[in-house]
């Protein structure tokens, strides 16, 4: 069965389609066969693609869709659902019609968040945005949220300390919200895919990349237990 997940936070930069590529390069590593749709006007995910394929590095088991309104997605994923295993969304750096859209197709929701006051509060409103559609239409949509970019002066912070307890408030508070075990830090290889070298995976294993593969296969295991206990 086709699962659907979308990357979506308020704040741009928040490392929505640095996650995007690399949940997708662990699934198609893994066998499956993954479409990624961009749906932000911004278009850092198509830059992505355009730059890889015109440097040889389109990633196999991966293929590429745009779709910037709230119809043009729901009518990609409805021709697309049967042809792929997993279908990822990377969503506006705003809450809008088209994140909304994206948010009442989606499975799971997995949300970036920095160590500062705007991430943050960009991680509350989509916490709200997600809970109202699934009130609309009784989908209980679980939201998952990683901590990106972190670098070690970062864990000083008090917005970093500020993270697991607002994000436990909301839990308690009745909305389906998960903070993420494994964090993103900052590295170069991360910066370096968006420049055309297709995914993570496909990289050459020095020592940082191996650490890098090593954070992601950690965090790709978090999202596959929360979406095999969405479906159990």
């Amino acid at each position: 069965m086709t699962k659907i997940i979308s990357t979506i936070s308020s704040k741009g930069g928040s490392g929505k389609t640095t996650i995007a590529i690399l949940l997708a390069g662990e699934w198609a590593l893994k066998g499956k066969n993954v479409l990624l749709i961009e749906n932000d006007p911004k278009a850092n995910l198509a830059e992505w693609w355009k730059r890889s394929s015109e440097a040889g590095n389109v990633p196999d088991g991966i293929a590429f869709e745009t779709a910037l309104t709230g119809r043009s997605v729901d009518d990609v994923v409805t021709r697309n659902r049967s042809k792929f295993d997993m279908i990822v969304i990377d969503t506006p750096g705003v809450m809008s019609s088209q994140t909304n859209a994206a948010i009442a197709l989606s499975d799971l929701l997995i949300v970036p968040v920095q160590p500062n006051q705007d991430e943050i509060r960009a991680a509350g409103e989509a916490a709200t945005a997600i809970a109202s559609i699934s009130d609309q239409d009784g989908v209980d949509r679980p939201m998952f949220v990683v901590k990106t970019r972190i670098v070690l002066q970062d864990r000083a912070l008090e917005e970093y300390r500020l993270i697991r307890p607002v994000m436990a408030s909301f839990k308690e508070n009745g909305y389906n919200v998960t903070l993420s075990q494994t964090e993103l830090v900052q590295r170069n290889c991360y910066r370096e895919i968006r420049r055309g070298l297709g995914t993570l995976q496909m990289l050459d294993l020095t020592e940082s990349v191996k650490k890098a593969r090593a954070e992601v296969e950690k965090l790709f295991a978090e999202v596959e237990a929360m979406l095999a206990l969405e479906e159990a």
